[in-house]
């Protein structure tokens, strides 16, 4: 036999096969390993803890449908019906250098309010943007009476976009699917992130197939005697930081760069902040709009031109539909903010502008609850 006819072909693929072991053997090795990164807090960094607050044992504070439950249990175990809505973004559920026996505004607001009549419950992600905040809003309405939303503006999550795995349920839910049906920025949700493929053809047609099956079948099978293909979404997630740490070193990006708008998702927060607005103005929810507390003893990193532009639309439509806005921004003073590890390979310590401690959650808890007093007592004398 002529090895030689073999021998090219052979030198050819040999660098693809020896690349093949050294990354099935480095995500093997990785795949050992006790994951702790929490995907979605990253960010966050070492000195800044998310605390989901408890009130007598009794969770009041979820991110989304992915712990839903725990907050539902707690409400539907009380005798107040009445709900008063908090959503927001990392903000509210985390604290700069915690000390023990520290505090969200969350349970404070919900102590507060219980006076009130009003059972208070609060959700936030990190980096939730208008789209997510509309479709969870639509999909908490069918679970309890809400008549009370408090809802912040933060105008880095008008950059983001799209909807995450915790709440794409949501759009499976048929009376929300109805409801986002009647708005153009609901279909768009719909159409981009509902059961249906590129062309429009609705994907819920393959449960239960032989195909769906299938694919079950070996992800079990692959993930029982495979290490690898168990943790692929830890690993995957973890390479998605370490790119997104290495593409902030490159390009020099950190918390204090400037922030420009990304015109057409802020368009669509745009649209789905007056998708809420509207939603709650036909069912006589009372809102509160914030500006939320932003660090002010540093240049903000934001194009000032457009970050007040920004302010000035979301007021014009919030006091459009008789909302109560406010401007929270220069709340916390500078002392009470802190520094979080760098977000680029190999940084420093960088600014936080989004995450204080637990006296500025004081002094948050203490503003909107004057803020929210107000609304009620307004609506008694109505």
């Amino acid at each position: 036999m002529n090895y030689s006819l073999y021998k090219k072909p052979l030198l050819l693929a040999l660098p693809f096969i020896i690349g093949a072991f050294v990354s099935f053997s480095i995500l093997d090795n990785y795949s050992q390993k006790k994951v702790k990164t929490k995907l979605d807090e990253f960010a966050l960094g070492a000195e800044t803890s998310v605390n989901m607050a408890l009130v007598e044992n009794v969770q009041i504070h979820c991110h989304d449908l992915a712990n839903f439950d725990k907050c539902l249990d707690g409400y539907r175990s009380d005798d107040i019906k009445d709900v008063a809505l908090w959503l927001g973004n990392s903000q509210v559920h985390a604290i700069n250098q915690m000390q023990s026996g520290d505090e969200t505004a969350v349970p404070y607001l919900h102590r507060f309010l219980r006076d009130f009549g009003y059972y208070f419950l609060t959700f936030s992600q990190p980096n939730a943007s208008l789209q997510e905040h509309y479709l969870f809003f639509e999909y908490l309405l069918n679970q309890f009476p809400v008549k009370v939303l408090v809802l912040p503006i933060v105008f880095d999550d008008m950059r983001e976009t799209g909807i995450r795995p915790t709440l794409e349920d949501a759009l499976s839910d048929e009376r929300v699917a109805t409801k986002l049906a009647s708005t153009s920025i609901g279909k768009k949700l719909l159409a981009n992130f509902g059961d249906k493929d590129s062309a429009g053809n609705d994907m819920a047609a393959l449960e239960d197939t032989f195909q769906e099956r299938t694919e079950r079948f070996l992800n079990h099978k692959l993930a029982e005697y495979w290490a690898i293909w168990s943790a692929r979404a830890k690993i995957r997630g973890q390479i998605y930081v370490f790119l997104y740490k290495f593409r902030n070193r490159v390009f020099g990006i950190n918390p204090s760069s400037v922030r420009k708008i990304i015109p057409g998702r802020y368009s669509s927060n745009k649209a789905a902040f007056e998708a809420i607005l509207d939603t709650a103005q036909s069912l006589e929810i009372k809102v509160l709009v914030y500006v939320v507390p932003l660090r002010n003893d540093v240049p903000i990193p934001y194009d000032l031109g457009e970050y007040e532009k920004y302010k000035r639309e979301m007021q014009s439509l919030s006091e459009r539909d008789g909302v109560r806005f406010v401007n929270l921004e220069n709340l916390i003073p500078g002392d009470l903010w802190g520094t979080k590890k760098s977000t680029s390979v190999g940084g420093g310590q960088e600014l936080d502008f989004m995450h204080f401690k637990a006296e500025g959650h004081k002094l948050l808890a203490k503003s909107l609850a004057a803020e929210v007093s107000g609304l009620m007592e307004k609506k008694s004398r109505q």
